[in-house]
């Protein structure tokens, strides 16, 4: 599950990094959708940080 959270957090980063760079090059639409699918990931972080508390 560790390995999973890592993976997770690694692409929440990429996208933040990608969000950064549109911003920039002023893709207002591009940001949008990108900031949703970060949240949507963010979530997910959160839920299987959780799920392995609740395990352990």
């Amino acid at each position: 599950m560790e390995g999973y959270i890592s993976k997770l957090r690694r692409r929440h980063r990429r996208l933040d990094r990608l969000i950064d760079t549109s911003k920039a090059a002023g893709k207002q639409e591009d940001v949008k959708i990108l900031k949703r699918i970060r949240l949507k990931l963010k979530d997910r972080i959160v839920a299987a940080q959780r799920n392995l508390q609740g395990s352990a």
